[in-house]
């Protein structure tokens, strides 16, 4: 008898620590992530109206030109780029037209030290004079409320490191603290996994910042790019984020020979749904005109400069499902250069 109790009591004490072992599973391969405090969000879009930029380049184009057929994008709202010191001096006209529209500008800040990736050394040239950038654009909005979309590509980047992440994170906590909303761009849907996004963006201060940015200047479709945002927004703690619909009304260009999709100036795009802070879809705070449509990507596909192209601009409008068809009709019948070399056209 005295054996069998001792035999219970010895099982009963195995049992409960393999029962301890189940309920405390082994972490040291797998450690728990740190915990990440992040900022209350402040929902800028809720209830908000996207300013319309009078000074763009398609609306100074249309006025020089009397070219309705242009209404499509220059009377859209659309976000304004600052891409150097010189851009912060043109914000007062903009921020008067936002107040007098009651409604919210969308910023988008691209200056970062090493910004092309590049020997040429884009952008600022250290990470001090980037910060005093960041001051004096917070110095320009004032009292002005602005949702920055911050640095195209940065995060992304082959050149991202632990250097760029913190000056990245800096300008986060500065933008936020003075009151904006920041969205850190992200990429899109076919360029880096969402793990290694997530670890890049954890990095570049996303627990500061409103939440991130999704399609800049690209041309996934919106469906793939909510898909990836989601994904995406799981690993940073559930973050919303944006989609630039600017230009990808028809989906990204095909790929051509060898796998390469044809990526600058295409033929193959398209305006995308109008700009609206009413997406309907959870975590997806607005769909946004981030590129501007009708500016150059560069000098290819038949243009000559990065500044405004009314042929591109054209071609943009007539291929557009979102464009109402009289819109398309009379930007079909509408003549234009071939191709600009001038800011104005």
């Amino acid at each position: 008898m005295r054996r069998r109790t001792v035999r219970a009591a010895v099982l009963a004490a195995v049992a409960a620590a393999v029962l301890g072992c189940a309920q405390q599973p082994d972490r040291t391969l797998h450690p728990s992530p740190p915990a990440v405090a992040y900022r209350p969000l402040t929902h800028p879009f809720q209830g908000a109206t996207l300013a319309v930029d009078p000074d763009s380049e398609a609306a100074r184009w249309q006025r020089a030109h009397e070219a309705g057929w242009l209404a499509p994008i220059a009377e859209q709202p659309q976000a304004r780029w600052v891409n150097s010191p010189q851009d912060i001096d043109t914000l007062p006209a903009l921020l008067r037209a936002a107040r007098d529209q009651h409604a919210l500008p969308v910023l988008v800040a691209y200056w970062v030290p090493n910004r092309g990736c590049s020997k040429h050394k884009q952008g600022a040239p250290t990470p001090a004079a980037y910060e005093a950038w960041i001051r004096s654009m917070i110095a320009q909005l004032g009292s002005t409320r602005a949702v920055v979309i911050l640095e195209p590509d940065a995060v992304p980047a082959d050149c991202f490191d632990a250097a760029r992440g913190r000056v990245l994170a800096q300008a986060v906590r500065q933008l936020s603290t003075a009151g904006h909303s920041v969205y850190l761009d992200a990429g899109h849907a076919r360029w880096k996994s969402t793990g290694e996004t997530a670890e890049r963006l954890l990095a570049s201060g996303i627990a500061d910042a409103e939440g991130f940015a999704v399609n800049v200047s690209n041309r996934q479709t919106t469906t793939a790019s909510i898909a990836w945002g989601r994904e995406l927004s799981d690993l940073v703690g559930h973050r919303p984020f944006v989609v630039d619909v600017s230009r990808n009304g028809i989906g990204p260009p095909p790929d051509g020979p060898g796998g390469t999709a044809e990526w600058c100036n295409p033929a193959h795009q398209a305006l995308g749904a109008p700009p609206t802070t009413r997406t309907g879809t959870r975590g997806v705070d607005a769909l946004l005109w981030i590129k501007r449509p009708g500016e150059s990507d560069g000098k290819c596909g038949g243009e000559v400069s990065y500044f405004f192209s009314p042929r591109q601009a054209r071609e943009l409008i007539v291929n557009s499902p979102d464009v109402p068809p009289d819109a398309r009709h009379s930007a079909q019948l509408a003549s234009a250069p071939p191709a600009t070399t001038s800011p104005m056209g």
